[in-house]
């Protein structure tokens, strides 16, 4: 991954009596095949939210298979038998009898072909807490070959920790892409765990390299842990997760990079020139030890990162240190609409850590109900810039916004409700951003206005709660000093509920 450094960590200790001074980034395996560092083999595997967004991927058509597994019962869909279909390519599918089944194979089982694996939402993949369970044998400039993962499980995929804390290569835990290009679609992956510590090391369940593609689509991925990326890590390829479930998964790492990981509690991205792309994804309840309790990127060049109707809630990281409970994003551009991120917990930036030199352009996004010591909603760190349009920063603890500058324009924000942290005498912001109509604050810091010529009033909001559409909101009740103040509005709020023009500020319209 992409390494700052070593002074830029040690400077969280300096920081936190200097207002918006900026604390740095870090990248982020257990031994013992059990689930040390996730939350335990007990937790529910959530379903996959509904679908929202569409899918970037349709299943493959397995009507004509090319190798059927098993022959009608349990016993017949043996390890041999998966891997003599694996290696021949083509489209498998199986016949294990009615009933669920579980093929527990004892070595990774090579794809160095083509290949569909559709498991019928019958059919789970195991590691047995001792291997890992499939891997795409490429090369990291070659896209091929392609493999196709559907209604299948997976789950107890396992790789050892390292030595060499550098090391990508004990990273995927149940699919290691080590070139190539893979599909996911209605899988569940549960349980699985890579390599618990090292500085580059991550996917607990899948890691992704090379120059093809990552695709996943109405997939869960609950309890999976690795030093960074529980869930999923990357490192070079174009990345896009839709409509799926990230629940209980662990970066278990520490120290963030260069050190010896925990970034990332579900997933971690590496690469420059590539594009990472969300859409109706709900993040809850992931932990990462260093930065990011959902995700983490650190990108090059300003890379796009892309995040649509998408739920981050009841994310953290380690309290005392850790930054960014929901999100941590730094020299990328931000694109973000229709976003909650809710109930987070850091020492720096509770929901959102904008970093360095990032480009951010969020409208229509909930920030609410996060907890920090300093930036309880949003952290910007030195030099970034863009637009909050239409957003509600409110309710959080340890300040709404803290950094940034003018540089970080507002329009029709409401930053609303938040109290102060433990290391912040200021409310609201902590800095004065650039302003462009018109923005509200409650209460007001006469010293620290959070744009030169915000309103101060209370919006009048109401509970984080779903209010319809897909993602949970706060709305100004009836009479607000909020409604029909915003001007250059969206043309739905986040619910997608039509804006008039002259629209209410914050995320979304009264009833």
């Amino acid at each position: 991954m992409r390494r700052l450094p070593l002074a830029v960590l040690v400077a969280l200790v300096a920081a936190c009596g200097s207002s918006g001074s900026s604390p740095g980034a870090g990248d982020g395996g257990t031994t013992g095949g059990d689930d040390a560092g996730s939350s335990g083999d007990d937790a529910a595997t959530p379903p996959a939210p509904p679908p929202t967004c569409t899918p970037p991927a349709q299943p493959v058509d397995v009507s004509h298979p090319t190798t059927v597994v098993g022959s009608g019962t349990p016993a017949s869909c043996t390890e041999q038998a998966l891997v003599a279909a694996v290696a021949a390519g083509g489209v498998v599918t199986f016949d294990c009898g009615p009933a669920p089944a579980t093929i527990v194979v004892t070595s990774e089982v090579p794809v160095t072909r083509d290949t569909t694996i559709d498991g019928g939402k019958l059919v789970t993949l195991s590691g047995g807490k001792s291997t890992r369970i499939l891997h795409i044998k490429s090369a990291w400039n070659v896209p091929t070959p392609r493999l196709t993962v559907q209604n299948l499980t997976f789950t107890d995929g396992y790789t050892t920790d390292v030595t060499n804390t550098t090391s990508t290569t004990e990273g995927g835990a149940a699919i290691f892409q080590d070139g190539g290009t893979l599909t996911v679609i209605d899988c569940t992956f549960a349980h699985n765990q890579c390599a618990s510590t090292g500085q580059d090391v991550s996917g607990g369940a899948i890691n992704g390299q090379g120059v093809g593609d990552l695709v996943v689509v109405g997939s869960v991925f609950s309890d999976n842990s690795g030093s960074n990326g529980g869930a999923i890590g990357t490192q070079g390829e174009n990345v896009t997760v839709v409509n799926s479930t990230f629940a209980n998964n662990r970066a278990t790492g520490s120290g963030g990079n260069p050190r010896h990981g925990g970034d990332g509690g579900a997933m971690s991205y590496d690469g420059a020139n590539v594009s990472w792309t969300m859409c109706g994804d709900g993040f809850s309840q992931n932990h990462a030890n260093a930065q990011g309790g959902a995700i983490f990127r650190v990108a090059y060049h300003d890379e796009p990162v892309t995040i649509d109707r998408c739920t981050f809630d009841g994310n953290s990281v380690d309290p005392a240190m850790g930054n960014a409970g929901g999100l941590y994003l730094e020299y990328a551009t931000i694109t973000m609409t229709a976003t909650t991120i809710s109930r987070g917990a850091a020492h720096f930036g509770g929901g959102i850590w904008i970093g360095h030199d990032a480009i951010a352009k969020l409208t229509n996004d909930t920030i609410a109900d996060n907890t920090a010591t300093m930036g309880g909603g949003v952290w910007f760190a030195d030099g970034v810039t863009g637009t909050l349009l239409n957003v509600t920063v409110a309710g959080n603890a340890g300040n709404g916004m803290a950094g940034g500058g003018t540089g970080v324009v507002l329009q029709n924000t409401l930053v609303a409700g938040n109290t102060r942290g433990s290391l912040e005498g200021e409310v609201s912001c902590d800095h004065t951003h650039g302003g462009a109509g018109a923005n509200m604050e409650y209460p007001g810091d006469p010293s620290s206005p959070c744009t030169a010529s915000v309103a101060v009033a209370d919006p009048a909001l109401g509970p984080l709660q779903g209010n319809g559409g897909p993602t949970e909101t706060m709305v100004p009740a009836a009479g607000s000093p909020a409604i029909g103040k915003g001007s250059g509005c969206p043309s739905t709020d986040q619910r997608g509920h039509a804006r008039p023009g002259a629209c209410t500020l914050g995320a979304v319209e009264p009833p």
